[in-house]
């Protein structure tokens, strides 16, 4: 769905990817999205490693989830509705909020599985989520046309999830955890050869926007990635 929203908020979009018109200030662009990203990635850390050294806030984590859930689904719509009429400075503590709460989410979930399952599935994404950055940086592959089909594939994931969830079928949730890994894989590629196009054109606010944009797009990408990973690689704490 994010994806769909980001499409409010893009530099002109060209049908070949024109590297060579200025691939320094592209790389630029995208070495800012990626800092941008490592920021949030650090603030949710933190947040979800205090979050686990108090009892009290995960108990509110857990009694108040989905006002938690709903909370970031109401900063990315804004980010990428209202990202126009926002300033650069705005849009970067939108982001840094959402990394925040985004990070107390994540403290119960260090709580349930061991520090070796979590450090080995943080090391498989990161992993993962590397390689198919370079690959969507590097390749010849012009992905341009592949987002309303990814779009409407992450829409049938999610509506599987829900389903899922209901049906609580163990078998279907391995398969839809699968297809989330190779789906948010082939998101990362796409979404970092869409950044490193659109590093290319637009003014120097346009493109700073776009970079705090990115971060969140990539950010979610990895997050997704890591989630559905740790569904396979998983330890709990007993």
């Amino acid at each position: 769905m994010y994806h769909t929203l980001m499409e409010n908020y893009t530099l002109p979009d060209h049908s070949v990817i024109e590297q060579t018109a200025n691939p320094a200030q592209a790389r630029a662009y995208l070495n800012k999205v990626y800092l941008w990203m490592a920021f949030t990635m650090v603030i949710t850390a933190a947040t979800a490693i205090y979050a686990t050294q108090s009892a009290e806030i995960l108990t509110w984590v857990a009694s108040n989830i989905w006002l938690l859930c709903i909370g970031c689904l109401v900063i990315i719509v804004t980010m990428c509705l209202a990202a126009r009429k926002l300033t650069v400075g705005a849009l970067g503590t939108l982001l840094c909020v959402f990394a925040g709460v985004e990070g107390l989410l994540f403290g119960p979930i260090l709580c349930v599985y061991t520090q070796e399952s979590l450090g080995l599935t943080f090391a498989c994404t990161a992993g993962m989520f590397g390689a198919m950055s370079l690959f969507g940086a590097m390749t010849k592959i012009n992905m341009g046309s592949w987002g309303r089909g990814l779009t409407m594939a992450l829409i049938g994931l999610l509506i599987a999830l829900i389903a899922n969830a209901i049906w609580g079928n163990g078998m279907i949730d391995l398969v839809l955890s699968g297809v989330g890994v190779v789906l948010f894989s082939i998101l990362t590629a796409y979404d970092t050869q869409k950044l490193l196009q659109e590093g290319l054109y637009g003014t120097e606010e346009e493109r700073s926007k776009g970079a705090i944009l990115g971060a969140l797009d990539l950010y979610l990408d990895f997050i997704n990635l890591f989630l559905f990973l740790l569904r396979f690689l998983g330890r709990t704490d007993d």
